[in-house]
C-alpha cells in the first residue's frame, strides 16, 4: 500500500494507525500524504525502513501492536531487582513500565506490584549501563514527560545544560526555558543567536537519559513570565513529527540518532552545568 491506494485494506491500516494515535483523521479508505506520514512515524519507532509504504513487515508489526496494545501482566518485585532487569526479563522497556504504572522515577521496592506491558512491545535499549542513553519513541515520551513538568536538556556538542518546562505539543514536545539564566544558556548553545538549526540533545526525565533533538527559535505562545524567551521551542524524539504538516522531520531524526550514539559523562549528568562535551561512541 502506498499513496494513491484505495479500498478496505487501506481503511483497515488507517484504523490501526488511528487507534494507536499515529493518524489524526478518521479512516477514509484513501491512502493520502497524511496516512503516509503516519506510517513513516510508526516505521521509525519500530526500526523499520521508513518509506511511508505498507509492505508485509510493516503490516504484520502494525497488526500485532494493535492487538497487543492493552496487554499487561501483574508482577511483584523480587529482592534486589531494578526496572532495567525487569524490562529485560519481559522484553519490555523502562519507559513503558514507568508510564504504565505512573512512576515518577525508576526507583522500586521489594514486594511492590507492577503492571508490565507485554505482547509485541518495542524493547528500548539502553547503552552505557546505568548512565546509558535510551531511544524512546514519541508515543511513549508523550506520556512520560507531562505538560508543565520540568526536565533537564543536555546539549551533546557543548555539554551545556539548562532546565525547560513542557508547554504542550501533540506530535512533538513544545517547551520553554524555565528561567532567564536557562534562556541565556540555551542561546549560548546556539552561538549567541536564535536559530531553526537542529541540535542533538539528551533529555534527563525521571532519572532516564533520552535522546532528542531541539531547535533554537522562539515562536508561538508562552506561559512563563520573566524568562526572557518570547514563546516556545521544539524538542523532537524518535518518530515525532512537525505540527504544521504532520510530516517527519529528517533533520530532527538525524539528531535524535546522533544523541543516542553519544556517551554521557559523569559531569554531564550532574546538577551542575559543566560545559563538558559529550563524546560519541
Amino acid at each position: 500500500l502506498q499513496i494513491g491506494s484505495k479500498g478496505e485494506r487501506v481503511r483497515e491500516v488507517q484504523n490501526y494507525l488511528y487507534q494507536l494515535k499515529y493518524l489524526r483523521t478518521p479512516p477514509s479508505g484513501y491512502y493520502g500524504s497524511s496516512t503516509a506520514e503516519a506510517v513513516q512515524s510508526f516505521q521509525l519507532e519500530n526500526h523499520l525502513n521508513a518509506d511511508g509504504k505498507v509492505n508485509q513487515d510493516t503490516q504484520e508489526i502494525l497488526e500485532a501492536e494493535f492487538k497487543d496494545r492493552n496487554q499487561a501482566i501483574e508482577y511483584t518485585v523480587e529482592t534486589g531487582e531494578n526496572l532495567s532487569e525487569i524490562a529485560i526479563k519481559f522484553d519490555s522497556s523502562i519507559a513503558e513500565i514507568m508510564v504504565k504504572n505512573d512512576l515518577h522515577d525508576d526507583q522500586i521496592n521489594q514486594g511492590q506490584t507492577l503492571w508490565i506491558p507485554t505482547g509485541r512491545y518495542r524493547q528500548i535499549t539502553s547503552r552505557g549501563g546505568s548512565r546509558g542513553i535510551q531511544e524512546v519513541p514519541w508515543s511513549v515520551m508523550n506520556k512520560l514527560w507531562n505538560v508543565g513538568e520540568v526536565v533537564k536538556v543536555i546539549d551533546v556538542d557543548t555539554g551545556k545544560s539548562f532546565q525547560t518546562k513542557r508547554y504542550g505539543g501533540v506530535y512533538h514536545a513544545d517547551a520553554e526555558p524555565l528561567t532567564k539564566q536557562d534562556t541565556e544558556t540555551m542561546k549560548d548553545i546556539f552561538g549567541g543567536h536564535w536559530s531553526w538549526n537542529r541540535r542533538a540533545v539528551i533529555i534527563q526525565c525521571h532519572h532516564l537519559f533520552i535522546s532528542g533533538s531541539m531547535n533554537g527559535m522562539p515562536h508561538g505562545g508562552k506561559t512563563i513570565r520573566g524568562n526572557d524567551f518570547r514563546g516556545q521551542f521544539c524538542i523532537h524524539f524518535l518518530g515525532s513529527r512537525v505540527h504544521s504538516s504532520g510530516k517527519v522531520d529528517s533533520a530532527h531524526q538525524s539528531m535524535v540518532q546522533e544523541a543516542y550514539n553519544a556517551n554521557l559523562s559523569n559531569d554531564a549528568t550532574s546538577d551542575s552545568n559543566s560545559d563538558t562535551p559529550i563524546s560519541e561512541k
